[in-house]
């Protein structure tokens, strides 16, 4: 995340806010957040560019001389080093005050903010943290956008260090009481709009298809009732939701992978389905349920080797070719961008 300080907080006599603070200040040395280099400026430095920071009665009675030194060293080099375009584009920016009729975060809660875990809540954790997790392995190592890729990376980074967790709800019907649990949680109290996301199956049969049992859960999400049918904006995440989420476009995550990674990996499945499912229409394939019939194997095994196949050794491309028929315009990037793109970028709102 990208964070901005409102310049007078530091003038605060407040005790329990100076001292979050200096924790704050601390913590922002080792953490991967990024400080908006144009806040700082004015509270750090004089108009001469001379670092006047240590010299402040907040900074003599709320930081020893060691983390002084630390964070002028810090401070001076963050100074110097613009935050790249794409994180100002994709990133969540957040300004730490006591304005909070402005939109301004609370120290207390801007540090639950940086230390707090974010959570992905997913019908299954270790199924679905594959699929995550192995699209972000792809688009990271990918070339169809440097600026993009600078973000993936920062994913890649935080999923590995734990930084993101994934959190099992164990189907559809539980996401909407995980996902309450953490709201209700003391550690998210107050932040969870920067710290949780859900994703979860469509289980459309067809282009047009809404699952009712998805009613409930998406009026959670969205804090409103949905039209019946219902409509574009109803099914999509919209900023002033509950908290960010996805539903997929295609079926289940088994639809997105590939059909030459699915022949090369499921050994069971015959020449005669191969030409049909190679015959199949990509809209028609999105919706398809995988079983014995048209791929050799049953559920069992296509929920344990399925997702195991995001993990493997395939190049981005055959993911674009798979989501090439269903992309989603981004007005922050100005162009189309396939699903899993989106999906990543709404993960980097998280982190």
């Amino acid at each position: 995340m990208i964070i901005s300080f409102n310049s007078t907080i530091f003038q605060t006599q407040d005790e329990e806010v100076q001292s979050i603070l200096s924790k704050i200040l601390v913590i922002l040395i080792e953490n991967n957040h990024f400080i908006d280099e144009k806040s700082i400026s004015s509270i750090f430095f004089n108009n001469e560019n001379k670092y006047i920071f240590d010299e402040t009665n907040f900074a003599k009675s709320s930081l020893s001389k060691i983390d002084n030194q630390i964070l002028k060293d810090y401070i001076s080099k963050k100074i110097t080093q613009p935050i790249p375009k794409p994180h100002r584009i994709y990133l969540t920016h957040f300004t730490i005050g006591v304005n909070l009729g402005v939109g301004e975060v609370h120290p207390r809660n801007a540090y639950q903010i940086i230390t707090e875990r974010s959570q992905i809540i997913v019908e299954n954790k270790i199924n679905d943290g594959k699929f995550i997790r192995g699209i972000c392995q792809k688009y990271t190592s990918s070339k169809i956008n440097k600026q993009r890729q600078s973000i993936y990376l920062l994913i890649d980074k935080a999923i590995k260090k734990g930084i993101i967790e994934f959190d099992h709800a164990g189907g559809i019907g539980e996401i909407s009481k995980i996902t309450k649990c953490w709201i209700d949680d003391q550690r998210y109290d107050n932040i969870y709009k920067y710290k949780l996301m859900a994703i979860f199956d469509s289980d459309k049969t067809h282009i047009n298809d809404f699952t009712e049992k998805y009613r409930k859960l998406i009026e959670f999400l969205k804090n409103r009732p949905i039209s019946k049918p219902p409509e574009n904006n109803d099914i999509k995440y919209e900023n002033n939701d509950l908290i960010i989420w996805h539903i997929l476009y295609k079926r289940k995550i088994e639809n997105y992978i590939p059909l030459c990674i699915l022949f090369d990996k499921v050994k069971q499945i015959t020449e005669t389905q191969k030409h049909e499912l190679k015959n199949t229409a990509k809209d028609d394939l999105d919706f398809i349920e995988y079983d014995y019939y048209n791929i050799g194997i049953g559920e069992t095994i296509i929920k344990k080797e399925f997702p195991e196949m995001f993990l493997g050794d395939f190049s981005y491309r055959e993911l674009e070719q798979r989501c090439e028929h269903h992309k989603v315009f981004l007005p922050e990037a100005n162009e189309s961008v396939s699903e899993l793109e989106q999906i990543l970028l709404k993960i980097a709102k998280i982190i």
